[in-house]
């Protein structure tokens, strides 16, 4: 048998992805979107498929679309794809999903039996979420504001001269970036088979919001995937209407499930979570006169803590439930609640994701992937937790083309439990080697980091050890309290978080040298938007980094002159105000550019066009002094970087990159002319 396939850099960059996993009415079928990045064509391909429980047996359906990417704070876009689960008609003969052409969201509907996908609605502005009617002929459905209306108030607006205000964040457009929502269309009615619309009528509307969620996330670690819930409210039971939900799920039999904080001092935006139920009413006992004496707590230690997703069972008599778990989070448990018996079996737990859960008689069907495994399509039998791999995107690349990954746990100075995963070059011998650290999330598949710009298994490949690293998150503060902001203003004070980050990553490095693994002084770091913050501030607080590779994040004083007054004021109250004065104190330990004289390792920076300005006074600070700083911009990107050609390039940089600077070796193949030139001038003069 031919030896396996080493993944490389070239196997990363073109992985196939799964997203919008979806159990058709009977639970027999699974619809599901398949994605792809094509380097040559500088594009992405995406098909919707179908899969047979029983048989195994896959047919593609229909084409995916464009990528349709999500909008994150403050109106800007993000690299990633956002698919909605696909919608299964009532009986289980066609489903339908969102698709993005020529810049226009749109319902299609898929008929198993044509094998294909065909537009059905032409709102004017996009599609957001819909579900089937009742009767399965049609779809409720709402709509953004239109396209052609939104275009012509901005032309004109523009023709007379946008007026600088809260709109703007200039960093990443010079055009308005947010702008007074025109009013949403009322939720309409299309015709499954003649795309005719109307405005919905009540009793639909009733159905739209009781029926419109989707699964749950599956934007774990540094997934290029998710799969989204809807985003508008849903109408909640009124048997809990009084209770803190956190979510809640309603079985075919009217069953109700839900968690919410376990403890009453801990509910805040993340506390620690219980299990509820209420079981399926009767005609003398309806939920709302009786729910009360009626609902049960599970009393499982495994149905207390972070609860990510729930299910009834199809016999409407379990719950079907994920946890996140372990040291640090790095563990999801799958349990199985018999409410009667108020009993719960442990089906599967481990250091893997799984997500997108979806129970049947007797097995659970999920999203499955760990460490050295992409994202699978897996079953796990309720009786026995065997796991069996029902779909497989990527079988050209089995388990031995991976380099292993070994997790290490360990506690901080500062007192978070930390975890990470550790690969080392195959065939180098014992250590220490080279170390790269890769942020800011080790849960799932080790692809490329948050971001998926630093190639995990080609660093192994190519003669690094690597640590794949989680970042501490602020348990404690989630759990008391609800309000975003207050637990940023606590984050920020006295660069709280910054600390804890920095001293779960030195810590990481110290045991890894310890154990023999990584060369102290040969220590480079990677990372994109929290991650280069936490790079950053390596490099000016701790003299362990040799070498840096960042994608934006830099935090300099430039920045209050390209963000909204809002944001403006934000920094000031936090410390980041003017330079020099007591609202500006954070500045001497943040910025990069204030910096620049301390910072003794060679900075690669790799940005989007739209976050160049934030890069610019770092650039200018070490440019000025002759410090090695070497800047590269992508145009037409967002946040996380969604073109294949610049996602291939920005890979071979950064590999050769820190193959000079950390093993001292040259690729007769460079990415740039004249990059190793500047390279050597900087390694000629060090700062």
């Amino acid at each position: 048998m031919p030896a396996a396939r080493a993944v490389d850099a070239d196997a990363l960059l073109t992985l196939r992805d799964l997203s919008g996993l979806s159990l058709s009415p009977d639970r027999r079928l699974a619809a599901f979107q398949v994605q792809q990045a094509d380097p040559e064509s500088d594009a992405h391909r995406s098909s919707w498929c179908v899969l047979d429980i029983a048989s195994g047996r896959v047919r593609a359906i229909g084409d995916g679309g464009a990528m349709i990417m999500p909008v994150i704070a403050g109106g800007r876009r993000t690299g990633m794809w956002s698919t909605l689960a696909a919608r299964w008609a009532p009986d289980g003969e066609a489903f339908a999903v969102l698709a993005e052409r020529a810049g226009q969201v749109q319902i299609e509907a898929c008929v198993l039996r044509r094998h294909r996908c065909r537009r059905v609605t032409r709102a004017a502005g996009d599609i957001e979420d819909f579900v089937w009617s009742a009767d399965g002929r049609g779809f409720i459905f709402q709509a953004g504001p239109s396209r052609s209306v939104r275009a012509a108030r901005d032309a004109q607006e523009g023709a007379r001269g946008y007026r600088f205000d809260e709109r703007f964040d200039v960093f990443y457009s010079f055009a308005p970036i947010r702008a007074p929502e025109l009013a949403r269309p009322a939720l309409a009615y299309a015709d499954a088979r003649s795309g005719q619309e109307r405005p919905a009528r009540p009793d639909e509307i009733a159905d739209f919001l009781a029926n419109r969620r989707s699964p749950i996330s599956t934007a774990m670690g540094a997934a290029r995937t998710q799969t989204l819930y809807a985003t508008a409210p849903i109408a909640r039971p009124v048997s809990l209407s009084d209770r803190d939900v956190r979510d809640f799920t309603l079985s075919r039999q009217g069953a109700l499930a839900w968690s919410e904080p376990a403890h009453a001092e801990q509910a805040g935006s993340a506390p620690p979570l219980a299990l509820y139920a209420l079981p399926a009413p009767t005609p003398s006992e309806p939920h709302a006169l009786y729910a009360a004496p009626r609902i049960r707590r599970c009393a499982a230690a495994a149905c207390e803590g972070e609860i990510a997703e729930m299910h009834w069972t199809p016999d409407g008599r379990s719950v079907l439930f994920v946890r996140r778990e372990g040291r640090g989070r790095s563990e999801h448990g799958l349990y199985l609640w018999d409410v009667a018996a108020n009993d719960v079996a442990t089906i599967w737990r481990g250091p893997a994701s799984m997500r997108v859960c979806t129970p049947r008689a007797d097995e659970a069907i999920c999203f499955y992937e760990d460490a050295t495994q992409p994202r699978v399509i897996a079953a796990f039998d309720y009786a026995t937790g065997a796991q069996r791999i029902l779909f497989n995107p990527n079988p050209h690349l089995p388990h031995a083309a991976f380099v292993d990954a070994t997790k290490h746990e360990w506690r901080s100075p500062l007192g978070d439990d930390v975890f990470g995963y550790v690969l080392t070059p195959p065939g180098r011998g014992p250590g220490p080697f080279p170390l790269i650290v890769v942020q800011y999330r080790a849960s799932g598949f080790l692809r490329g980091g948050v971001g998926d710009e630093y190639p995990i298994q080609a660093f192994a490949r190519a003669g690094f050890a690597v640590l794949a690293l989680e970042r501490p998150d602020p348990v404690d503060l989630r759990a008391r309290l609800r309000s975003s902001a207050e637990i940023d203003r606590r984050e920020w004070e006295n660069l709280s978080e910054r600390r804890r980050t920095l001293a779960a990553l030195t810590s990481g490095i110290d045991l890894l040298v310890a154990e023999g693994i990584a060369d102290p002084e040969r220590v480079g770091i990677t990372g994109l938007s929290d991650g280069a913050e936490t790079a950053v501030f390596a490099l000016i607080h701790c003299d362990c980094i040799a070498a840096a590779a960042i994608s934006g994040g830099v935090h300099d004083p430039i920045s209050r002159y390209f963000t909204s007054d809002a944001n403006r004021a934000v920094m000031q109250a936090n410390g980041r105000g003017a330079p020099g004065t007591p609202q500006g104190v954070l500045w001497d330990d943040l910025s990069l550019a204030l910096n620049a004289g301390r910072v003794r390792a060679p900075i690669l920076a790799q940005v989007a066009d739209r976050e160049l300005v934030f890069m610019l006074q770092s650039q200018r600070a070490f440019a000025d002094r002759g410090l090695p700083l070497d800047l590269y911009v992508f145009p037409n990107e967002h946040h996380v970087k969604w073109r294949p050609r610049h996602r291939a390039a920005i890979y071979r940089r950064t590999l050769q990159w820190f193959a000079f600077w950390l093993l001292g070796e040259r690729d007769p193949d460079p990415v740039t002319d004249g990059q190793y030139e500047r390279w050597e001038a900087w390694r000629a003069e060090p700062p």
